[in-house]
């Protein structure tokens, strides 16, 4: 379910900024906006909608019908504009349009939902006639014009520019259970979901549209690409074409990789290219290299209908994060020397095949731009390293008939390229600085703060002398960086095996003493940080992680509420303005747009308004959420039945209202009858749980398991804790043995130690259960040193919390001691005093300490994923307590 929160962020760190800022309220469109040529009074008649301007002027528009979507390409782009507006204002239709070209390049980028492409302009007609009408006449008017083609729609004829399917008008959607909103449109026999998926529905209870035109239907069998080539399966798909692997009929049926580009998509007005110019620059740059046996060889390129397609060589190897997870001691809770020298000869033999790759293409005069860790893959017996994706080359210097190949292509990937350049162009010593910026993801992958952070190659040397290697391993990396040796000075390093390798000396862990952490001023430092950067213009009052802004802004995890109650449960005094702010919001919130549950929904914001004295308004909230109750499917803590169930003992504990405890066993019954097993043990499944269920405290059983302890501790009802410890079991049933003596859980073959899924969330409910014995040994797992992100839910700050919980429960300091070590490393590597150019004012007394949110692109400070939960972990620290939301009081 974590997967179903994650938010495609580079959406969202578009802009200089030091958050996460939304486009639709932060963005300002250019001066050349596709409005500005218009005379006032037709401007007037718009109004700006997030990143589209409205035209909207029926008022009995219908909530539903056939839409038409125009699209367009990066030459033709204003004229498309231009003669839709014209004729869409004549006719007092209504549409929206995008803002700018910016905007419209987002629109048809790479990045952008598939069954969302292309969609420049979107036309609501009145009713059936006008929908046909205007179809007719727009294709007089755009007959030659070309644009991307509408994956969600169906092509009208032959006009390349005029696209169609049947949906939303109007704004009309549920919210499902992690406050997604989810569109839907109403047949015949109730709603159903109006899908953006690539795809063209017809409505099973509609009759085709047009009694004179209906395209050709698709072909029954599925015919070979060029002839040749038997696609097997999708590696990926995105709005620019899908990656394949398929089988070469006239090679044996050896496999090979296809890689699709859709025409007019990933576009780029500025230099003047789209997907099919990108893989015809790759086809030849493959050429170009492939003599070298570092990058893929090429195999044909074809045409298949009106997509472009290369083939080129298959390599069977894994990618960087496999073999980084399979080898890289620093992911495990202890090592010995052998493990470390036996990585640094993988790191040695990963980057001298690297750096030998780009010296190649450097010696061609091929510059390879856009290098990042996607794009290695390395063989895991032999460490080989072929170099694919070769979209961002350009050439150094070329003869006159390769001059358009030394244009660069805009595609820079935070972390792993320089993300301003003079002219945009990348030049030979961008690649120097991929590659150190590589070789220190590999050594552990936090580079991708480098935007916000000028010291990120500075603070590998903490990863570098915790493996104990050479110093000049780290020198390396800094040099590359700063581009002061060459690919020579590099290969010379990388080949001294012997010299290298023979100093690896591990160096014992080291006990982290209190009072050099300096936990009161890092509390301090955070917590100004946060009030510092509080804006009651913001939607969200502080900036915070983008799932807030697709879901909605006052959740207790993710939004204001969340942080508010973080900052006064601190002893952080509320400036009055932000209780009203958050007064005048809870008042104005409309239930329908929350979902029920404790960290996204009205749950979560009832539990924080009440703590700060909003508790007429909190009542209110918590009655509308358990109204959903009965017709809630989801189970889980964070999000479901088991966190509302605790919100309502959290109410009962204090006010001891009947009425409280029976809302909270109606959720524990519902639990209770939706329990499945397999044989004793018990777990739970919802919507999202598509791969089997999941484990931890936020989306897992053990979420549950907690509820259920606490029912059965409220009311004596022994049945209760019977099912959460058949939950428990369920959840170690699941667990892997890791280390020897310890076991953790693996989620999409991914390690997850974390509170809100995996082994730091399922040891919290095992402590709670009094099962000590099993929670030692997820504990174990848990004494890790380091962790890709520093949040609650899924970082270190998570994972030292329920460090915390075990030095309390099981009375043991160590526990104590292992959580001062992790928080020391939150303190070196994610905390920082922002650069002057993000305007931080630094406070009276204390420096402002910014969080790296998930991504670590950006800053956030929700309770989930940013400042506030870590301000919760130093707290906790600095004058103890029990974890938060668990209801330990009872």
């Amino acid at each position: 379910m974590r997967d179903e929160r994650w938010v495609n962020r580079f959406l969202f760190a578009w802009n200089d900024t030091l958050f996460y800022d939304p486009l639709d309220t932060h963005y300002r469109p250019r001066k050349d906006h596709f409005l500005s040529a218009l005379d006032e009074e037709v401007r007037s008649r718009f109004v700006r909608g997030g990143i589209w301007w409205s035209h909207r002027l029926n008022p009995n528009l219908p909530s539903q019908g056939w839409k038409i979507h125009v699209s367009a390409t990066q030459r033709n782009v204003h004229e498309v504009a231009a003669t839709a507006i014209d004729y869409l204002v004549a006719r007092r239709a209504d549409f929206k349009i995008a803002l700018d070209v910016n905007i419209f390049e987002m629109l048809n980028s790479k990045g952008m939902a598939r069954g969302n492409s292309g969609k420049f302009i979107t036309i609501y007609p009145r009713d059936d006639d006008e929908f046909r009408a205007c179809l007719a006449e727009l294709t007089l008017r755009l007959r030659d014009v070309e644009g991307a083609y509408v994956l969600s729609d169906m092509r009208y004829r032959d006009c390349k520019a005029l696209y169609f399917r049947y949906g939303q008008f109007r704004d009309t959607h549920t919210v499902d259970a992690m406050g997604r909103q989810v569109p839907h449109i109403i047949a015949p026999d109730g709603p159903v979901t109006d899908e953006r998926r690539a795809g063209f529905v017809q409505p099973w209870w509609l009759a085709w549209p047009f009694t004179d035109w209906k395209p050709d239907p698709e072909p029954d069998e599925i015919e070979l690409l060029a002839g040749r080539f038997r696609v097997t399966d999708a590696i990926q798909f995105s709005s620019a074409g899908g990656v394949y692997l398929a089988e070469d009929t006239a090679d044996g049926d050896r496999i090979v990789v296809l890689k699709e580009a859709r025409p007019h998509t990933n576009v780029n007005i500025r230099r003047d290219h789209d997907a099919v110019d990108i893989l015809a620059r790759e086809w030849s740059f493959l050429n170009r290299l492939a003599d070298t046996g570092r990058f893929p060889a090429p195999v044909a390129t074809f045409r298949h209908w009106e997509h472009h397609f290369l083939a080129e060589e298959h390599v069977d190897a894994a990618d960087i994060r496999t073999i980084l997870f399979q080898h890289n001691p620093l992911v495990q809770p202890r090592f010995e020397a052998a493990q470390s020298q036996e990585f640094l000869r993988i790191f040695l033999a990963v980057f001298r095949g690297l750096a030998q790759a780009i010296h190649a293409a450097h010696e061609r005069q091929v510059i390879l731009g856009d290098l990042t860790a996607t794009n290695l893959l390395i063989d895991p017996e032999t460490f080989k390293v072929t170099v694919i994706d070769l979209e961002s080359c350009r050439l150094n210097e070329s003869e006159a008939a390769d001059r358009h190949l030394q244009g660069p292509v805009e595609l820079y990937t935070p972390g792993f390229s320089h993300s301003k350049r003079v002219n945009g162009a990348s030049a030979m010593e961008g690649d120097l600085f991929s590659l150190a910026a590589i070789m220190s993801y590999f050594i552990f992958p936090v580079a991708a703060m480098s935007y916000l952070r000028d010291d990120v190659f500075g603070i590998y040397r903490l990863f570098i002398d915790r493996l104990g290697w050479p110093t000049r391993i780290h020198d390396l990396i800094t040099d590359l960086a700063q581009a002061r040796i060459s690919l020579e000075d590099v290969l010379e390093i990388l080949n001294g095996d012997t010299e290298l390798l023979a100093p690896v000396d591990v160096p014992p862990r080291r006990a982290v003493a209190e009072e050099s952490l300096g936990v009161a001023e890092m509390e301090a430092g955070v917590a100004g940080f946060i009030t510092a950067v509080a804006d009651v213009q913001r939607a969200t009052l502080f900036p915070v992680d983008p799932f807030a802004h697709t879901t909605n802004p006052l959740s207790l995890g993710f939004g204001a509420s969340g942080v508010l109650w973080a900052l006064k449960s601190s002893g952080i005094e509320l400036q009055p303005e932000w209780t009203t702010w958050l007064r005048d919001r809870v008042k104005n919130i409309d239930p329908a747009e929350y979902p029920a549950g404790l960290m996204n929904g009205l749950a979560g914001v009832a539990w924080a308004a009440d703590s700060l004295g909003l508790r007429a308004e909190a009542r209110e909230l918590l009655t509308r959420a358990n109204q959903r109750a009965e017709h809630y499917d989801d189970y889980t803590f964070y999000y479901g039945r088991a966190g509302l169930g605790m919100t309502n003992l959290h109410f009962y504990l204090r006010d001891r209202s009947e009425d409280d405890l029976a809302a909270a066993q109606e959720c524990a019954k519902l639990l209770c009858d939706t329990a499945q097993r397999d044989g004793r043990q018990a777990y739970w499944l919802n919507s999202f749980t598509t791969d089997g269920p999941l484990t931890g405290l936020g989306f897992g059983q053990a979420g549950v398991a907690l509820f259920l302890l606490r029912m059965h501790q409220v009311t004596g009802d022994e049945a209760y804790r019977r099912l959460g410890r058949d939950a428990l079991d369920w959840e170690m049933a699941n667990a892997q043995p890791w280390d020897g003596d310890s076991f953790t859980f693996k989620h999409k073959e991914t390690l997850v130690p974390y509170v809100e899924v995996g082994a730091a969330g399922v040891a919290k409910v095992l402590l709670r259960y009094g099962d000590t014995d099993t929670a030692r040994a997820l504990l174990r797992g848990l004494a890790v040193d380091y962790t890709s992100m520093p949040g609650y839910g899924f970082g270190m700050c998570g994972i030292a919390d329920t460090m915390l919980d075990a030095a309390t429960i099981l009375r043991d300091p160590g526990y104590r001691d292992t959580a001062l070590r992790q928080l020391d490393y939150v303190r070196k590597v994610f905390l920082f005093e922002p650069a002057e150019r993000f305007a931080v004012a630094r406070q009276d007394g204390f420096t402002p300490l910014a969080v790296p949110g998930e991504g670590l692109l950006r800053c956030s400070c929700d309770l989930m994923t940013g400042s506030a939960g870590v301000l919760r972990l130093l707290h906790r620290v600095r004058v103890g307590g029990m974890a938060d939301f668990l209801l330990d009081g009872i």
